[in-house]
């Protein structure tokens, strides 16, 4: 096993701790990001992700903005999800997927200091196919791994940060 597989497994099994596959409890500042359920919202599905952040370099700088590629899987382990650009999130019959507009995203910095952002991200509604079909907000949570390095580069180099998180899809009543 390389050992960037094995920097991967311990990612993946840190985060598996962090929280159990219930409803997800976050520090106090993070209210911004914070879905509560109730006649409005309820929880459909948890996935933990394991999987990179892909970041171009920029004028010397590694870009804000990174690509994800990562894999979700359910509290058994199984595959279930692959994630992408957009955000976008299709399961692995590729009979459902969803998009998420990232514009609008709201963050919050991991509590860990060098994770990358926590997210509550509203989905793009006319996206939703499958069992999907009935999600209005993915957050990103209890991540590991996945920023940039703060050294410079040079263009057209690539940098693949593994990372791990775990993915809340909720079903909304409300419109978006």
């Amino acid at each position: 096993m390389s050992g960037r597989n094995l920097y991967l497994l311990a990612l993946l099994a840190t985060t598996l701790f962090a929280q159990s596959p219930d409803l997800p409890t976050l520090p106090s500042g993070a209210k911004a990001i914070e879905v509560v359920q109730d006649g409005h919202f309820k929880l459909k599905y948890h996935f933990v992700a394991v999987g990179k952040q892909i970041y171009q370099c920029e004028n010397g700088r590694w870009a804000n903005n990174s690509t994800p590629d990562a894999t979700l899987y359910d509290m058994n382990s199984n595959l279930k999800i692959r994630h992408g650009a957009g955000p976008s999130w299709t399961t692995v019959d590729g009979k459902s997927t969803i998009k998420a507009n990232g514009a609008t995203a709201i963050h919050f910095a991991s509590p860990d200091g060098v994770s990358i952002d926590w997210l509550k991200l509203d989905v793009d509604r006319s996206s939703r196919t499958g069992d999907f079909g009935d999600v209005g907000i993915v957050q990103r949570l209890f991540t590991g791994g996945g920023k940039a390095p703060a050294t410079s580069c040079n263009a057209p180099q690539v940098y693949e940060s593994p990372y791990t998180a775990h993915y809340y899809f909720w079903i909304s009543n409300q419109a978006n």
